[in-house]
Protein backbone atom coordinates (compact mmCIF):
# COMPACT_ATOMS: atom_id res chain seq x y z
CA UNK A 1 0.00 0.00 0.00
CA UNK A 2 1.42 3.38 -0.55
CA UNK A 3 3.22 5.19 1.71
CA UNK A 4 1.24 8.72 2.34
CA UNK A 5 3.37 11.80 3.02
CA UNK A 6 3.87 13.00 6.53
CA UNK A 7 3.01 16.38 7.26
CA UNK A 8 7.00 16.88 8.52
CA UNK A 9 7.78 16.22 4.67
CA UNK A 10 5.47 18.31 3.12
CA UNK A 11 6.81 21.16 5.54
CA UNK A 12 10.33 20.67 4.40
CA UNK A 13 8.92 20.55 0.78
CA UNK A 14 7.09 24.20 1.47
CA UNK A 15 10.17 25.47 2.98
CA UNK A 16 12.44 24.66 0.39
CA UNK A 17 10.00 26.60 -1.67
CA UNK A 18 9.76 29.45 0.87
CA UNK A 19 13.83 29.10 1.07
CA UNK A 20 16.30 26.90 -0.74
CA UNK A 21 18.70 26.84 2.53
CA UNK A 22 16.07 26.21 4.47
CA UNK A 23 15.57 23.04 6.68
CA UNK A 24 14.21 21.47 9.35
CA UNK A 25 14.81 19.60 12.16
CA UNK A 26 12.42 17.38 13.70
CA UNK A 27 11.15 15.31 16.76
CA UNK A 28 8.59 12.36 16.23
CA UNK A 29 6.56 10.61 18.02
CA UNK A 30 7.22 7.46 16.51
CA UNK A 31 4.46 5.10 18.95
CA UNK A 32 1.74 7.43 17.51
CA UNK A 33 2.96 8.49 14.22
CA UNK A 34 2.08 11.93 14.48
CA UNK A 35 5.19 14.94 14.89
CA UNK A 36 5.85 17.51 17.39
CA UNK A 37 6.19 20.58 14.75
CA UNK A 38 7.66 23.13 17.07
CA UNK A 39 10.92 21.90 15.95
CA UNK A 40 13.78 24.78 15.43
CA UNK A 41 13.99 25.60 11.77
CA UNK A 42 17.73 26.39 10.89
CA UNK A 43 18.29 29.05 8.20
CA UNK A 44 21.48 30.66 7.12
CA UNK A 45 20.83 34.43 6.68
CA UNK A 46 23.90 36.60 6.63
CA UNK A 47 26.00 33.69 8.30
CA UNK A 48 24.08 33.83 11.27
CA UNK A 49 21.91 31.44 12.80
CA UNK A 50 18.25 31.96 13.76
CA UNK A 51 15.62 29.84 14.83
CA UNK A 52 11.96 30.59 15.32
CA UNK A 53 8.58 28.43 16.00
CA UNK A 54 5.34 27.89 13.73
CA UNK A 55 2.66 29.10 15.61
CA UNK A 56 -0.45 26.88 16.31
CA UNK A 57 -2.76 28.37 13.54
CA UNK A 58 0.35 27.25 10.97
CA UNK A 59 0.58 23.73 12.11
CA UNK A 60 -3.17 23.17 12.36
CA UNK A 61 -3.27 24.37 8.42
CA UNK A 62 -0.16 22.24 7.59
CA UNK A 63 -1.87 19.00 9.37
CA UNK A 64 -4.61 19.79 7.25
CA UNK A 65 -3.76 20.31 3.98
CA UNK A 66 -1.84 16.72 4.64
CA UNK A 67 -4.79 14.52 5.75
CA UNK A 68 -6.92 16.09 2.93
CA UNK A 69 -4.15 15.10 0.44
CA UNK A 70 -3.42 11.93 1.92
CA UNK A 71 -7.86 11.13 2.04
CA UNK A 72 -7.29 11.58 -1.33
CA UNK A 73 -4.83 9.05 -1.99
CA UNK A 74 -6.66 6.47 0.72
CA UNK A 75 -9.70 6.71 -1.43
CA UNK A 76 -7.38 6.70 -4.76
CA UNK A 77 -5.93 3.51 -3.70
CA UNK A 78 -9.61 1.76 -2.39
CA UNK A 79 -10.58 2.47 -5.74
CA UNK A 80 -7.60 0.84 -6.99
CA UNK A 81 -8.32 -2.28 -5.37
CA UNK A 82 -11.37 -3.30 -7.31
CA UNK A 83 -9.79 -5.49 -9.65
CA UNK A 84 -10.20 -9.26 -8.70
CA UNK A 85 -12.98 -9.04 -6.15
CA UNK A 86 -10.16 -6.95 -3.88
CA UNK A 87 -7.02 -8.45 -2.61
CA UNK A 88 -6.12 -7.37 0.33
CA UNK A 89 -2.86 -5.30 0.90
CA UNK A 90 -0.56 -5.05 3.68
CA UNK A 91 -1.25 -1.61 5.20
CA UNK A 92 0.68 0.92 7.92
CA UNK A 93 -0.79 3.22 10.38
CA UNK A 94 -1.06 6.63 8.45
CA UNK A 95 -3.37 9.65 9.94
CA UNK A 96 -6.85 10.58 8.56
CA UNK A 97 -10.14 12.28 8.81
CA UNK A 98 -12.42 12.03 6.29
CA UNK A 99 -14.56 13.75 4.13
CA UNK A 100 -16.35 10.82 2.15
CA UNK A 101 -20.20 10.84 2.22
CA UNK A 102 -22.27 7.22 3.05
CA UNK A 103 -23.02 7.39 -0.83
CA UNK A 104 -19.00 7.45 -1.55
CA UNK A 105 -18.13 4.88 0.81
CA UNK A 106 -20.87 2.91 -0.22
CA UNK A 107 -19.64 3.20 -3.93
CA UNK A 108 -16.36 2.21 -2.52
CA UNK A 109 -17.02 -0.68 -1.08
CA UNK A 110 -19.10 -2.39 -4.04
CA UNK A 111 -15.88 -1.15 -6.31
CA UNK A 112 -13.66 -3.30 -4.19
CA UNK A 113 -15.56 -6.04 -4.38
CA UNK A 114 -17.38 -6.56 -7.59
CA UNK A 115 -14.51 -8.22 -9.61
CA UNK A 116 -13.90 -11.28 -11.76
CA UNK A 117 -15.02 -13.18 -8.87
CA UNK A 118 -18.20 -11.99 -10.12
CA UNK A 119 -18.06 -13.02 -13.79
CA UNK A 120 -17.43 -16.77 -12.53
CA UNK A 121 -20.63 -17.13 -10.56
CA UNK A 122 -22.63 -19.12 -13.35
CA UNK A 123 -19.43 -21.42 -13.66
CA UNK A 124 -19.83 -21.72 -9.49
CA UNK A 125 -23.35 -22.19 -9.83
CA UNK A 126 -22.69 -25.10 -12.79
CA UNK A 127 -20.46 -26.91 -10.20
CA UNK A 128 -22.60 -26.42 -7.32
CA UNK A 129 -26.17 -26.32 -8.80
CA UNK A 130 -29.07 -24.12 -7.54
CA UNK A 131 -28.18 -24.46 -3.91
CA UNK A 132 -25.13 -22.13 -4.70
CA UNK A 133 -27.51 -19.19 -4.25
CA UNK A 134 -27.65 -20.16 -0.75
CA UNK A 135 -24.51 -20.89 -0.36
CA UNK A 136 -23.75 -17.39 -1.78
CA UNK A 137 -26.12 -15.23 0.59
CA UNK A 138 -24.88 -17.18 3.68
CA UNK A 139 -20.80 -15.84 2.77
CA UNK A 140 -22.52 -12.55 2.37
CA UNK A 141 -23.80 -12.56 5.58
CA UNK A 142 -20.77 -14.57 7.19
CA UNK A 143 -18.33 -11.96 5.24
CA UNK A 144 -20.46 -8.67 6.21
CA UNK A 145 -20.22 -9.42 10.04
CA UNK A 146 -16.33 -10.30 9.40
CA UNK A 147 -15.51 -6.93 7.93
CA UNK A 148 -17.79 -5.12 10.80
CA UNK A 149 -15.67 -7.42 13.00
CA UNK A 150 -12.45 -6.00 11.25
CA UNK A 151 -13.24 -2.60 11.75
CA UNK A 152 -14.13 -2.93 15.43
CA UNK A 153 -9.93 -4.98 15.74
CA UNK A 154 -8.80 -2.07 13.98
CA UNK A 155 -10.49 0.73 16.58
CA UNK A 156 -8.90 -1.34 19.43
CA UNK A 157 -5.48 -2.01 18.22
CA UNK A 158 -5.68 1.73 17.49
CA UNK A 159 -6.76 2.70 20.88
CA UNK A 160 -4.66 0.07 22.60
CA UNK A 161 -1.62 2.04 20.64
CA UNK A 162 -2.89 5.30 21.38
CA UNK A 163 -3.07 6.49 17.42
CA UNK A 164 -6.10 7.78 17.02
CA UNK A 165 -7.16 8.54 14.04
CA UNK A 166 -4.79 6.42 12.23
CA UNK A 167 -5.52 3.61 9.74
CA UNK A 168 -4.75 0.51 11.05
CA UNK A 169 -3.55 -2.17 8.67
CA UNK A 170 -4.45 -5.75 8.82
CA UNK A 171 -0.69 -6.96 9.94
CA UNK A 172 -1.16 -4.94 13.34
CA UNK A 173 -4.53 -6.49 13.67
CA UNK A 174 -2.95 -9.78 13.60
CA UNK A 175 0.34 -8.49 15.47
CA UNK A 176 -1.78 -7.21 18.36
CA UNK A 177 -3.66 -10.57 18.62
CA UNK A 178 -1.23 -12.96 17.60
CA UNK A 179 2.03 -11.42 18.28
CA UNK A 180 4.64 -11.36 15.48
CA UNK A 181 4.41 -14.92 14.54
CA UNK A 182 0.60 -13.94 13.92
CA UNK A 183 1.94 -10.68 11.73
CA UNK A 184 4.05 -13.10 9.65
CA UNK A 185 1.48 -15.79 9.32
CA UNK A 186 -0.79 -12.76 7.86
CA UNK A 187 1.49 -11.33 5.97
CA UNK A 188 2.66 -14.51 4.03
CA UNK A 189 -1.11 -15.33 3.40
CA UNK A 190 -1.55 -11.82 1.84
CA UNK A 191 1.06 -11.93 -0.11
CA UNK A 192 0.53 -15.75 -1.29
CA UNK A 193 -3.10 -14.19 -2.08
CA UNK A 194 -1.64 -11.43 -4.46
CA UNK A 195 0.84 -13.47 -5.88
CA UNK A 196 -2.44 -15.60 -6.90
CA UNK A 197 -4.38 -13.09 -8.08
CA UNK A 198 -1.50 -11.65 -10.32
CA UNK A 199 -1.33 -15.20 -12.10
CA UNK A 200 -5.51 -14.77 -12.48
CA UNK A 201 -4.70 -11.83 -14.12
CA UNK A 202 -2.55 -13.28 -16.54
CA UNK A 203 -4.82 -16.52 -16.92
CA UNK A 204 -7.63 -13.92 -17.89
CA UNK A 205 -6.12 -11.91 -20.09
CA UNK A 206 -4.88 -14.94 -22.14
CA UNK A 207 -8.60 -16.76 -21.86
CA UNK A 208 -9.81 -13.26 -23.39
CA UNK A 209 -7.73 -12.70 -25.93
CA UNK A 210 -7.59 -16.11 -27.52
CA UNK A 211 -11.56 -15.77 -26.97
CA UNK A 212 -11.52 -12.39 -29.26
CA UNK A 213 -8.88 -12.90 -31.58
CA UNK A 214 -9.11 -16.55 -31.83
CA UNK A 215 -6.26 -19.10 -32.68
CA UNK A 216 -3.60 -18.56 -35.49
CA UNK A 217 -0.11 -19.84 -36.76
CA UNK A 218 1.76 -18.48 -34.07
CA UNK A 219 -1.02 -18.10 -31.04
CA UNK A 220 -3.13 -21.21 -31.32
CA UNK A 221 -3.47 -21.58 -27.49
CA UNK A 222 -4.30 -19.17 -24.73
CA UNK A 223 -0.78 -19.94 -22.66
CA UNK A 224 0.27 -18.82 -26.02
CA UNK A 225 -1.26 -15.52 -25.51
CA UNK A 226 -0.20 -14.87 -22.26
CA UNK A 227 3.01 -14.48 -23.73
CA UNK A 228 2.18 -11.55 -25.49
CA UNK A 229 0.05 -10.32 -22.70
CA UNK A 230 2.64 -10.62 -20.83
CA UNK A 231 4.66 -7.95 -23.32
CA UNK A 232 1.96 -5.53 -22.57
CA UNK A 233 1.43 -6.21 -18.33
CA UNK A 234 4.92 -6.88 -17.15
CA UNK A 235 6.60 -3.56 -17.87
CA UNK A 236 4.14 -1.85 -15.73
CA UNK A 237 6.08 -2.97 -13.12
CA UNK A 238 8.75 -0.63 -14.67
CA UNK A 239 6.76 2.19 -13.93
CA UNK A 240 8.17 4.77 -11.40
CA UNK A 241 5.05 5.87 -10.40
CA UNK A 242 2.07 3.56 -10.05
CA UNK A 243 -0.43 6.45 -9.87
CA UNK A 244 -1.40 6.65 -13.69
CA UNK A 245 -2.07 3.29 -13.80
CA UNK A 246 -4.77 3.58 -10.53
CA UNK A 247 -6.56 6.40 -12.71
CA UNK A 248 -7.73 3.31 -15.28
CA UNK A 249 -9.27 1.60 -12.14
CA UNK A 250 -12.70 2.82 -13.55
CA UNK A 251 -11.76 0.63 -16.16
CA UNK A 252 -12.75 -2.39 -13.56
CA UNK A 253 -16.37 -0.76 -12.54
CA UNK A 254 -17.18 0.08 -16.07
CA UNK A 255 -16.26 -3.69 -17.67
CA UNK A 256 -18.04 -5.31 -15.01
CA UNK A 257 -21.53 -2.81 -14.91
CA UNK A 258 -20.93 -3.63 -18.80
CA UNK A 259 -20.93 -7.13 -18.51
CA UNK A 260 -23.57 -7.54 -15.97
CA UNK A 261 -26.17 -5.37 -18.02
CA UNK A 262 -25.33 -7.45 -21.08
CA UNK A 263 -25.75 -10.51 -19.69
CA UNK A 264 -29.47 -9.41 -17.85
CA UNK A 265 -30.25 -8.01 -21.18
CA UNK A 266 -29.11 -10.84 -22.93
CA UNK A 267 -31.72 -13.09 -20.41
CA UNK A 268 -33.91 -10.42 -20.70
CA UNK A 269 -34.24 -10.58 -24.77
CA UNK A 270 -34.17 -14.14 -24.87
CA UNK A 271 -30.95 -14.26 -27.08
CA UNK A 272 -29.78 -17.44 -25.67
CA UNK A 273 -30.68 -21.53 -26.87
CA UNK A 274 -33.87 -22.30 -23.96
CA UNK A 275 -33.87 -25.84 -22.34
CA UNK A 276 -29.84 -25.36 -20.44
CA UNK A 277 -29.65 -28.69 -18.07
CA UNK A 278 -29.50 -27.36 -14.18
CA UNK A 279 -29.05 -28.92 -11.22
CA UNK A 280 -30.96 -28.01 -7.70
CA UNK A 281 -27.88 -29.20 -6.02
CA UNK A 282 -24.66 -31.23 -6.64
CA UNK A 283 -23.08 -31.78 -3.24
CA UNK A 284 -20.15 -34.17 -4.54
CA UNK A 285 -18.92 -31.00 -6.31
CA UNK A 286 -20.07 -28.08 -3.67
CA UNK A 287 -16.71 -27.15 -2.02
CA UNK A 288 -15.08 -26.49 -5.46
CA UNK A 289 -17.15 -23.10 -5.17
CA UNK A 290 -16.60 -22.05 -1.23
CA UNK A 291 -13.44 -19.99 -2.91
CA UNK A 292 -15.43 -18.51 -5.84
CA UNK A 293 -17.88 -17.63 -3.18
CA UNK A 294 -16.22 -15.74 -0.65
CA UNK A 295 -13.95 -14.14 -3.50
CA UNK A 296 -17.00 -11.74 -4.54
CA UNK A 297 -16.79 -10.87 -1.34
CA UNK A 298 -13.34 -9.95 -0.62
CA UNK A 299 -11.81 -6.37 0.19
CA UNK A 300 -11.29 -6.42 4.04
CA UNK A 301 -8.03 -5.35 4.34
CA UNK A 302 -8.77 -1.81 2.58
CA UNK A 303 -11.98 -1.46 4.89
CA UNK A 304 -10.74 0.57 7.68
CA UNK A 305 -9.09 3.00 5.17
CA UNK A 306 -12.91 3.21 3.72
CA UNK A 307 -13.83 3.75 7.54
CA UNK A 308 -11.84 6.37 7.94
CA UNK A 309 -12.39 7.90 4.62
CA UNK A 310 -15.54 8.70 6.03
CA UNK A 311 -16.97 12.23 7.59
CA UNK A 312 -19.04 9.63 9.42
CA UNK A 313 -17.09 6.75 10.62
CA UNK A 314 -19.38 5.64 12.98
CA UNK A 315 -22.17 4.64 9.59
CA UNK A 316 -19.81 2.43 8.27
CA UNK A 317 -21.21 -0.46 9.85
CA UNK A 318 -24.93 1.18 7.46
CA UNK A 319 -22.03 1.30 4.57
CA UNK A 320 -21.18 -2.18 4.93
CA UNK A 321 -25.20 -3.10 4.78
CA UNK A 322 -26.06 -1.23 1.80
CA UNK A 323 -22.54 -2.53 -0.06
CA UNK A 324 -23.05 -5.93 0.56
CA UNK A 325 -27.26 -5.85 -0.55
CA UNK A 326 -26.23 -4.36 -3.40
CA UNK A 327 -23.40 -6.92 -3.89
CA UNK A 328 -25.12 -9.66 -2.95
CA UNK A 329 -28.37 -8.76 -5.51
CA UNK A 330 -26.41 -7.98 -8.59
CA UNK A 331 -24.22 -11.58 -8.13
CA UNK A 332 -27.33 -13.61 -7.55
CA UNK A 333 -29.16 -11.90 -10.96
CA UNK A 334 -25.73 -12.48 -13.07
CA UNK A 335 -25.32 -15.75 -11.14
CA UNK A 336 -28.81 -17.18 -12.04
CA UNK A 337 -28.91 -15.60 -15.50
CA UNK A 338 -26.10 -16.96 -16.61
CA UNK A 339 -26.56 -20.57 -15.11
CA UNK A 340 -30.27 -20.48 -16.61
CA UNK A 341 -29.20 -19.93 -20.02
CA UNK A 342 -26.09 -22.24 -19.96
CA UNK A 343 -26.49 -24.80 -17.70
CA UNK A 344 -23.52 -27.01 -17.38
CA UNK A 345 -21.81 -25.28 -20.74
CA UNK A 346 -21.22 -22.43 -18.37
CA UNK A 347 -17.95 -21.14 -19.10
CA UNK A 348 -15.16 -19.68 -16.51
CA UNK A 349 -16.22 -16.49 -17.41
CA UNK A 350 -19.54 -15.59 -18.50
CA UNK A 351 -18.27 -13.09 -21.08
CA UNK A 352 -17.29 -16.34 -22.99
CA UNK A 353 -20.84 -17.85 -23.35
CA UNK A 354 -22.31 -14.45 -25.27
CA UNK A 355 -23.90 -14.25 -28.54
CA UNK A 356 -21.10 -13.10 -30.96
CA UNK A 357 -21.99 -9.34 -31.85
CA UNK A 358 -21.05 -5.51 -31.03
CA UNK A 359 -22.23 -6.13 -26.94
CA UNK A 360 -20.28 -9.54 -26.46
CA UNK A 361 -17.14 -7.78 -28.42
CA UNK A 362 -17.13 -4.64 -25.81
CA UNK A 363 -17.18 -6.56 -23.20
CA UNK A 364 -14.10 -8.27 -24.32
CA UNK A 365 -12.44 -5.27 -24.68
CA UNK A 366 -12.98 -3.90 -21.62
CA UNK A 367 -12.39 -6.86 -19.96
CA UNK A 368 -9.06 -6.65 -21.86
CA UNK A 369 -7.48 -3.53 -20.49
CA UNK A 370 -8.27 -4.53 -16.79
CA UNK A 371 -5.41 -6.79 -16.30
CA UNK A 372 -3.25 -4.36 -18.23
CA UNK A 373 -4.14 -1.73 -15.82
CA UNK A 374 -4.17 -3.69 -12.24
CA UNK A 375 -1.12 -5.83 -12.49
CA UNK A 376 1.34 -3.63 -11.27
CA UNK A 377 -0.81 -2.37 -8.66
CA UNK A 378 -1.64 -5.80 -7.38
CA UNK A 379 1.57 -6.76 -7.78
CA UNK A 380 3.82 -3.72 -5.99
CA UNK A 381 3.12 -4.58 -2.36
CA UNK A 382 4.11 -8.34 -3.13
CA UNK A 383 7.41 -6.91 -4.91
CA UNK A 384 8.24 -4.33 -2.43
CA UNK A 385 8.50 -7.28 0.30
CA UNK A 386 10.09 -9.44 -2.14
CA UNK A 387 12.85 -6.36 -2.72
CA UNK A 388 13.54 -5.95 0.81
CA UNK A 389 13.83 -9.72 1.37
CA UNK A 390 16.91 -9.75 -1.05
CA UNK A 391 18.65 -6.91 0.08
CA UNK A 392 17.90 -4.89 -3.40
CA UNK A 393 18.29 -1.26 -2.26
CA UNK A 394 18.93 0.45 -5.86
CA UNK A 395 16.58 0.62 -8.82
CA UNK A 396 18.02 -1.60 -10.74
CA UNK A 397 18.15 -4.26 -8.33
CA UNK A 398 14.39 -3.15 -7.11
CA UNK A 399 13.58 -3.22 -10.64
CA UNK A 400 15.43 -6.97 -11.39
CA UNK A 401 13.26 -8.52 -8.62
CA UNK A 402 9.89 -7.02 -9.98
CA UNK A 403 10.76 -8.30 -13.41
CA UNK A 404 11.77 -12.08 -11.92
CA UNK A 405 8.92 -11.78 -9.80
CA UNK A 406 6.46 -10.86 -12.55
CA UNK A 407 7.91 -13.58 -15.01
CA UNK A 408 7.70 -16.50 -12.19
CA UNK A 409 3.75 -15.55 -11.86
CA UNK A 410 3.53 -15.61 -15.83
CA UNK A 411 5.07 -19.00 -15.33
CA UNK A 412 3.00 -20.30 -12.52
CA UNK A 413 0.05 -19.35 -14.62
CA UNK A 414 1.03 -20.99 -17.92
CA UNK A 415 1.89 -23.99 -15.68
CA UNK A 416 -1.96 -23.74 -14.73
CA UNK A 417 -4.12 -21.90 -17.03
CA UNK A 418 -7.57 -23.03 -15.41
CA UNK A 419 -8.71 -19.11 -14.72
CA UNK A 420 -12.72 -20.82 -12.64
CA UNK A 421 -10.32 -23.50 -10.82
CA UNK A 422 -7.22 -21.59 -9.85
CA UNK A 423 -9.39 -18.73 -8.78
CA UNK A 424 -11.44 -21.40 -6.36
CA UNK A 425 -8.12 -22.49 -4.61
CA UNK A 426 -6.61 -19.08 -4.47
CA UNK A 427 -10.30 -18.02 -2.45
CA UNK A 428 -10.56 -21.46 -0.39
CA UNK A 429 -7.00 -21.32 0.78
CA UNK A 430 -6.19 -17.45 1.22
CA UNK A 431 -9.20 -15.54 0.56
CA UNK A 432 -11.84 -17.15 3.29
CA UNK A 433 -8.67 -17.72 5.64
CA UNK A 434 -8.38 -13.37 5.89
CA UNK A 435 -11.78 -12.77 4.74
CA UNK A 436 -13.44 -15.11 7.76
CA UNK A 437 -11.48 -17.07 10.02
CA UNK A 438 -8.91 -14.47 11.14
CA UNK A 439 -11.10 -12.02 11.62
CA UNK A 440 -13.51 -13.53 13.49
CA UNK A 441 -10.40 -15.10 15.63
CA UNK A 442 -9.06 -11.70 16.24
CA UNK A 443 -12.53 -10.01 17.17
CA UNK A 444 -13.39 -12.88 19.64
CA UNK A 445 -9.33 -12.46 21.05
CA UNK A 446 -9.31 -8.57 21.14
CA UNK A 447 -12.60 -8.40 22.55
CA UNK A 448 -12.18 -11.08 25.26
CA UNK A 449 -14.34 -10.92 27.85
CA UNK A 450 -16.21 -7.89 25.98
CA UNK A 451 -19.19 -10.23 24.08
CA UNK A 452 -22.28 -11.32 25.10
CA UNK A 453 -22.41 -15.39 24.85
CA UNK A 454 -24.13 -14.73 21.39
CA UNK A 455 -21.51 -13.10 20.34
CA UNK A 456 -18.94 -15.43 21.67
CA UNK A 457 -21.25 -18.46 20.03
CA UNK A 458 -20.97 -16.13 16.36
CA UNK A 459 -17.66 -15.71 16.35
CA UNK A 460 -16.45 -19.62 17.22
CA UNK A 461 -18.96 -20.67 14.29
CA UNK A 462 -17.68 -18.40 12.14
CA UNK A 463 -13.82 -19.63 12.35
CA UNK A 464 -15.17 -23.13 12.49
CA UNK A 465 -17.05 -22.19 8.94
CA UNK A 466 -14.28 -20.52 8.05
CA UNK A 467 -11.46 -23.43 8.78
CA UNK A 468 -14.49 -26.10 7.26
CA UNK A 469 -14.60 -24.15 4.16
CA UNK A 470 -10.72 -24.01 4.03
CA UNK A 471 -10.15 -27.14 4.28
CA UNK A 472 -12.80 -28.97 1.86
CA UNK A 473 -12.55 -26.31 -0.74
CA UNK A 474 -9.02 -26.47 -1.12
CA UNK A 475 -8.63 -30.24 -1.51
CA UNK A 476 -11.40 -29.99 -4.16
CA UNK A 477 -9.99 -27.04 -5.75
CA UNK A 478 -6.60 -29.48 -5.62
CA UNK A 479 -8.40 -32.13 -7.00
CA UNK A 480 -9.90 -30.35 -9.95
CA UNK A 481 -6.78 -28.71 -10.76
CA UNK A 482 -4.76 -32.00 -10.93
CA UNK A 483 -7.53 -33.65 -12.76
CA UNK A 484 -7.14 -30.83 -15.46
CA UNK A 485 -3.34 -30.56 -15.53
CA UNK A 486 -3.63 -34.47 -16.37
CA UNK A 487 -6.83 -34.14 -18.73
CA UNK A 488 -4.54 -31.13 -20.66
CA UNK A 489 -1.21 -33.11 -20.82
Amino acid sequence: MRKYPSIVSTMQNLCRAHNSKTVIQKRTNVSSGNHDFRSTFKGTRSNRLTCFTLPDSSLQACRESVNQRNRRLIKADAAAAGDFGGSEVPATPSSSQGNSSFTQAVFNVVNVMMGVGLLSLPFALKSSGWIGIVLLWLMGIVTNYTGKALVECAGVVAKRRGLGNAVVGYEEIAEETFGKLGRLIISSIIYVELFGTCCLLFILEGDNMHNLFGPNAMLNSPSAYMLLAATLMIPTVWLPDLRALSALGFVGVTATCTVVSTVLYTFLTGNFVAGASTDPALIATLPLVFGIMTFCYSGHGVFPSIQASMKEPSKFPQVLNVAYTIVAVVCTLIGSAGYYMYGKGAADIVIFNLPAGALATLCCCLVLINPVAKFALTMEPVGAAAARASGATSSVSRLAVRTVLALAMLMAARSLPFLAYVMALVGSFMTISVSVTFPAICHQILHKGQLSAGGVAWNYFVAFLGVTCTVFGTSASLASLAAKASGAA
